[in-house]
């Protein structure tokens, strides 16, 4: 069954971060958004029982670039799992950001010395060309370039 009124668009993305100053470093100095809130020990009861985590306690800021925002949350309460997620593992796996040239962006990727899973490669026949950017805390970020024609 489809929801009886269409969505109006995307809104943001959240992640969930250890640490949060270098997180949001990553997201403002490197991929150049911009802060549009943050607060510190949010702990409002309606937060708690929205994530399904009563009594929750965040870090919290909201990031935008265009339309898009990245939601950044680390939780001083509860404490969870810490270990990166692998592509493989249950759950969402990455986001990604098309871009005009993959190979530009690797080489200022490895300037500003964030790791990637591999170098640019060509997918789909050559209709697109991407790589992963392993990000600070081993979240993966896509970058992708399509082909004219794809």
């Amino acid at each position: 069954m489809q929801l009886k009124d269409p969505l109006l668009k995307t809104h943001h993305t959240a992640i969930c971060v250890n640490d949060f100053e270098r997180a949001k470093a990553f997201y403002i100095d490197f991929l150049g958004f911009t802060l549009e809130g943050e607060m510190d020990h949010r702990d409002e009861a309606a937060l708690g029982e929205v994530v399904g985590l009563p009594g929750a306690v965040i870090r919290w800021a909201m990031l935008a670039h265009g339309p898009h925002r990245i939601e950044l949350f680390k939780y001083y309460t509860p404490q969870g799992d810490t270990q990166a997620r692998r592509q493989c593992d249950f759950g969402y796996s990455h986001f990604a950001f098309q871009v005009e040239d993959v190979d530009a962006v690797y080489e200022q990727v490895i300037k500003a010395g964030y790791k990637t899973t591999a170098p640019p490669r060509s997918l789909r026949g050559g209709r697109s060309r991407v790589i992963y950017v392993t990000e600070p805390e081993g979240a993966i970020t896509e970058f992708i370039q399509l082909s004219p024609d794809a």
